[in-house]
């Protein structure tokens, strides 16, 4: 028992010393930081693959950016290739902006649209026979996305649904479990396609695949087992999202990429990240996967964040639930042991 009241003793003590405030992940050291993931890349990439470069998928987001700024300034631009892949529902400024950063680094770098490989595999018309099912009157016309919104007002779990915008109108519809797991697993396909061209353009270089995939995304299971999550060497896995932009004004990113809001990119109908998943702005997932990863008292993250308790209760318990049911996603296929047995 006094065992026991010397520990709690000792967390309090670790709490208090944490100061939980908004700036709490602020990068002091940028320069220390960048060092530190170059010294990781460098490790990777020579020491333990033994490779000649690096493949990387290049979206126009920040966090590719990010990635193939620090594979550059490790490795060198000649030793690293970018690979774009669009397909015909991706947003054209992810090919443009791609394209324009990649030049500006000096990389080399392929297009590759993979609608034909999409195509002969079905995808979107298993994902449109779905759509055509609530919403009869959908056509070629039509933009659809896939929105998982939490409300942490009230009780209850909430459910994903589509949203078709069609002549300029949102037609919001609920989904059935099946046709949501349907749908989900048919868009992951698009995923480990681009994955496999990464890893022939990897392969055939002796290269090894670098990931983008941030905390948060690791953390809560956004990311595909196999698709953008089977890669290499994931050198942005413990920073959170805003660490990832203050990293990225700090070297310079350009400001449309910074700017433009986050997006899985497989909808016809555009949707940002913190639409599709989060249900919440960046910076307070983050602060909130922060505090529960520090177990940081509940009234310090109410009075931080100015939020009432109930709601941060809610938060925490929805981060906490994505947590466990992604499990399978970060973890290597168990083996079998046989030393008892042979």
């Amino acid at each position: 028992m006094l065992r026991l009241v010397k520990l709690n003793r000792q967390l309090k003590k670790l709490r208090l010393k944490l100061n939980f405030d908004k700036n709490i992940l602020e990068i002091k050291n940028m320069e220390g930081v960048i060092q530190s993931l170059q010294n990781f890349i460098h490790e990777h990439v020579y020491d333990n693959f033994r490779k000649r470069g690096i493949v990387i998928g290049i979206s126009g987001g920040i966090d590719s950016a990010l990635a193939v700024k620090l594979c550059c300034s490790t490795v060198g631009k000649e030793n690293v290739l970018g690979i774009i892949l669009p397909e015909k529902e991706s947003n054209p400024q992810s090919q443009e902006f791609a394209k324009k950063y990649c030049e500006k680094l000096g990389i080399k770098y392929e297009i590759e649209d993979i609608t034909p490989i999409l195509d002969s595999s079905e995808i979107y018309q298993i994902r449109e026979k779905i759509v055509e099912k609530y919403f009869p009157d959908y056509n070629q016309s039509c933009k659809y996305r896939l929105v998982f919104s939490e409300n942490f007002d009230n009780d209850g779990l909430s459910l994903p649904h589509l949203e078709v915008n069609s002549e300029k109108q949102i037609h919001k519809i609920k989904l059935s479990l099946n046709d949501y797991a349907t749908i989900t697993a048919a868009t992951n396909i698009k995923l480990r396609i681009r994955m496999t061209r990464l890893y022939y353009h990897a392969e055939k270089n002796n290269f090894l695949v670098c990931g983008t995939t941030n905390k948060a995304e690791f953390q809560q299971g956004y990311f595909v087992k196999y698709g953008d999550g089977g890669v290499d060497i994931k050198p942005l896995a413990n920073l959170y999202k805003t660490q990832i932009y203050q990293l990225g004004r700090y070297l310079d990113i350009p400001n449309e990429i910074i700017e433009r809001k986050a997006s899985p990119d497989t909808w016809s109908f555009d949707v940002s990240d913190e639409e599709f998943f989060y249900s919440l702005p960046f910076e307070i997932v983050d602060l909130m996967l922060f505090a529960k990863e520090k177990s940081v008292p509940l009234n310090d993250i109410c009075s931080t964040l100015d939020l009432k308790e109930e709601r941060v209760k809610r938060i925490l318990s929805s981060l906490e639930r994505k947590w466990k049911a992604s499990k399978t996603l970060r973890v290597f296929p168990p083996s079998w042991d046989n030393k008892d047995i042979l």
